[in-house]
């Protein structure tokens, strides 16, 4: 205070200060008053409440997750996992607790302050935070997605700021559920459309919203009071002017995107999506293929229309001829399953197997002792006693000759007590050393359950896992029935294209120089031949006689009324083979795979019997030339019967 003011009489100070009506309070701002100033911060406090609250639960997803896995592995190494479990947790609530004051403070300096903006400026500042979201979620989910876009972001978002004033975790929380169920709410209702007229549905839909808003407000009050937070719930009044109108305008906004997003199609647009449909039944469901042109399409749809109206009046069908003159194009048989390679087989083996494996391992894992070292302990005394049996055989012979046995009585007692407890004794080493063993195995069954668990596959389990990828990629190859049709197959395929080759050669060596055109034999009957008299007979027999004599064969005369032999029709197997295209026909049958023909019979163990078909007709030809041989042979002996009766 400065020296001037201590020369003012404070009495007079009031005086002026009652005179001009001075007062400390600030002034109220206008209706109007920063209305346009709140526009740009609502926008941007609408986007910080959805982000912080997509990347809250995206958090708590991951965290929840990653101690599940955690967990998980906890049962197999309890004092590794624990620590991690924890370290997992803190960082999560950590995380959480940062973006949460993070949000609180961002959306704190972005609201408009009742001492500054209007009515106006506090309505549009709530509007541009929520409307936009809404929007979004209304045409990318419908109307849950409307719902979920207002209401989760501003149930967050109050949630941080009670806590941020100073209110308890679980006091906050139940602001937030009443925020959020009261936007999210208010913002799914026009999907509802409780009456037909829109000016109706509008009226209880901006009503509807009014009246969640205050109850949503009576509510917070109450649970602020119970709190024992008196100066926050007296901020939540239910008949605030500023919040009824807020609701209001946001239920009219809401009904609006509601029409928006769920507008019916019009008459035109059902017309236009049934025509639609209807071309693709015609044209692709019921076709047989793609026509192969516009005449096959359109006799199919003239096909299809007959049908239709004859079965409506009960009629038979009978379609009209156009359509068996109509041409498609089917689709191809379904391609062959492609065979997975070595290690899709093992992934696919491994997915197979794991659930089988951990069931296994689970059950092998129940075996773990908790006392290992006391049982080891125990086997160590029992194979020690068991080993020293036999060195308290005199002295159990001599206790027992002090009990009244002879020598001999007390010997054999001796030895029956030495085996009766050598047995007790190994039985008990069996089952100790087989409890070792189970422990053993559970053991490696929980290591191996923990490799499963990281995606690792033990070696101990590899060898099933690939046996079980070869039976799947021998599922795969083809059976040896099948590849034997295949090869026919293709061995038909073959002979028909090398018949299509001779055709294609013997047609154009004709072209390049043509053959005489061949003439028929003309074999008449044959005629009655008479014994030869006189000196014809005796100039035949005086030949026969000279050519006997000279060890060659008998001339065969002939006889003038017979006609001369055509070179050709004595032709020789070497004159045949000598055709280009039988040489031809026989270079592609050479270079052709050999084909085995079946008999019909069957052997010894019950497979049928088959032939080359190669080594058949070389034996054709075999019983060709034999035949030749024969009938020259046969000519030549009936001369020889002719000329001298032999």
């Amino acid at each position: 205070m400065s020296w001037l003011n201590g020369m003012v009489d404070e009495g007079e100070v009031a005086s002026q200060d009652q005179r001009l009506d001075r007062t400390t309070d600030r002034l109220a701002p206008g209706f109007f008053t920063g209305a346009l100033s709140t526009v740009g911060p609502g926008l941007l406090r609408g986007g910080i409440e959805a982000a912080r609250t997509a990347q809250t639960t995206a958090l708590q997803l991951g965290s929840a997750a990653i101690e599940s896995d955690l967990s998980i592995g906890a049962s197999y190494f309890p004092e590794f996992e624990d620590g991690q479990i924890q370290a997992q947790q803190e960082f999560g609530e950590g995380e959480a607790a940062r973006i949460g004051r993070e949000t609180a403070e961002s959306v704190m300096s972005l609201r408009p302050d009742p001492a500054e903006v209007g009515m106006v400026g506090q309505i549009l500042g709530e509007a541009a935070a929520v409307l936009p979201r809404t929007v979004v979620g209304a045409f990318a989910a419908g109307p849950l997605g409307a719902a979920a876009a207002a209401g989760a972001p501003a149930g967050y978002a109050g949630k941080q700021i009670a806590m941020a004033e100073g209110i308890d975790e679980t006091t906050a929380t139940l602001k937030g559920l009443i925020d959020a169920g009261t936007v999210g709410i208010g913002a799914m209702i026009p999907a509802a459309r409780f009456v037909g007229p829109v000016a109706g549905d509008a009226a209880i839909a901006v009503g509807a919203n009014v009246g969640l808003g205050m109850a949503g407000r009576g509510a917070t009050a109450a649970i602020l009071e119970n709190g024992g937070y008196t100066t926050q719930a007296a901020q939540y009044r239910v008949m605030d002017g500023t919040a009824l109108a807020t609701d209001a305008i946001l239920g009219a906004a809401f009904f609006g995107i509601g029409r928006m997003g769920m507008r019916r199609p019009t008459t035109e647009q059902v017309d236009a999506a049934l025509s639609e449909r209807a071309a693709q039944h015609y044209d692709v469901d019921v076709a047989p293929g793609a026509p192969v042109d516009p005449r096959s399409a359109m006799s199919h749809q003239e096909a299809l229309r007959t049908a239709i109206g004859q079965l409506s009046r009960g009629e038979p069908v009978a379609v009209p001829d156009s359509i068996h003159s109509a041409e498609f194009l089917r689709g191809t048989e379904a391609p062959r399953p492609k065979a997975p390679t070595r290690e899709e087989a093992l992934a696919a083996a491994r997915q197979e197997l794991e659930p089988t494996i951990r069931t296994e391992l689970e059950g092998e894992a129940v075996g773990l002792l908790p006392n290992v070292a006391d049982v080891r302990a125990e086997l160590t005394g029992v194979q020690r006693t068991l080993d020293g049996l036999d060195d308290t055989y005199r002295e159990r012979a001599k206790q027992a000759q002090a009990e009244g046995m002879s020598r001999k009585q007390a010997e054999t007692a001796a030895r029956q007590a030495i085996e009766q407890e050598r047995q007790q004794l190994t039985d008990r080493v069996t089952e100790l050393e087989g409890q070792i063993q189970g422990n053993r195995s559970a053991e490696i069954s929980r290591g191996e359950l923990a490799a499963l668990a990281r995606g690792e596959t033990p070696e101990r389990l590899q060898p099933r896992i690939e046996a079980r990828a070869d039976e799947i990629m021998q599922g795969f190859e083809r059976k040896p029935l099948a590849a034997g049709v295949t090869q026919g197959n293709e061995r038909l395929s073959l002979a028909a294209a090398a018949r299509a080759e001779i055709a294609r050669l013997v047609d154009e060596q004709d072209a390049l120089a043509p053959r005489a055109e061949p003439v028929g034999l003309d074999i008449g009957a044959p005629k009655t031949q008479s014994a030869p008299t006189g000196k014809a007979q005796v100039e035949q027999g005086a030949q026969a006689d000279s050519a006997s004599q000279e060890g060659g064969p008998a001339p065969t005369a002939e006889r003038a009324d017979q006609p001369a032999r055509d070179p050709a029709d004595m032709a020789s197997p070497s004159q045949a083979d000598a055709d280009p295209t039988i040489q031809l026909a026989d270079e592609i049958m050479a270079r052709t795979e050999d084909m085995r023909l079946p008999t019909g019979a069957m052997d010894d163990e019950g497979r049928p019997v088959t032939v080359s078909a190669r080594e058949l007709l070389a034996q054709a030809d075999d019983d060709i030339k034999a035949a030749q041989q024969d009938a020259r042979g046969f000519a030549a002996a009936a001369a020889c019967f002719l000329q001298r009766g032999l």
